[in-house]
């Protein structure tokens, strides 16, 4: 036999080899990010391995081998999900006290012998209550957050609201 007929064929062996070991290696890759994305959210080895497709022994070792990036991850995912609730807390905050002064000015500009004043009171008495209410569950948010020593006491890049008066 002519072995000069050989190396085309080891030359396209090891070509389709290397292509198929490069392919293997970029699916593996896919699946280890889609892995620790899962696993920052939360899901059991059991429902990421039916998920996936993988044994739940190879996601046991990727565990132990991703262990770094899956709590950064997370840790990133949780932030961010309570930095989506402060914000809007913050934002009920801000539309209950324009509410407030909208009902306040509707007080101050109506006479009074004319009105339904218990109504406009009872609305009145109500948003103040409200607004207390959500200001101390967001002070007691803050003074959990002054734990971290980059929360300085209030969430990122919050400025804590007011209405004109002097205290909370």
């Amino acid at each position: 036999m002519d072995l000069s007929l050989l190396a085309p064929i080891t030359r396209y062996w090891a070509r389709t080899t290397d292509n198929y070991d490069t392919h293997k290696s970029m699916y593996a890759s896919e699946k280890i990010d889609k892995f620790i994305e899962l696993r920052a959210q939360g899901w059991s080895l059991n429902h990421v391995a039916s998920e996936l497709h993988v044994a739940k022994r190879t996601l046991v070792e990727w565990s132990r081998e991703q262990a770094a990036q899956i709590k950064s991850l997370r840790a990133l995912l949780q932030e961010t999900a309570q930095e989506k609730f402060a914000a809007s807390r913050e934002e009920e905050l801000a539309r209950l006290l324009r509410t407030q002064k909208d009902v306040e000015d509707e007080l101050a500009s109506r006479s009074l012998y004319r009105l339904p004043l218990d109504k406009l009171f009872g609305v009145a008495a109500e948003l103040r209550q409200e607004i207390r209410s959500l200001r101390q569950e967001m002070d007691s948010a803050e003074q959990s957050g002054l734990d971290d020593p980059s929360a300085n006491g209030h969430p990122r890049g919050v400025v804590p609201a007011t209405n004109g008066s002097p205290g909370r």
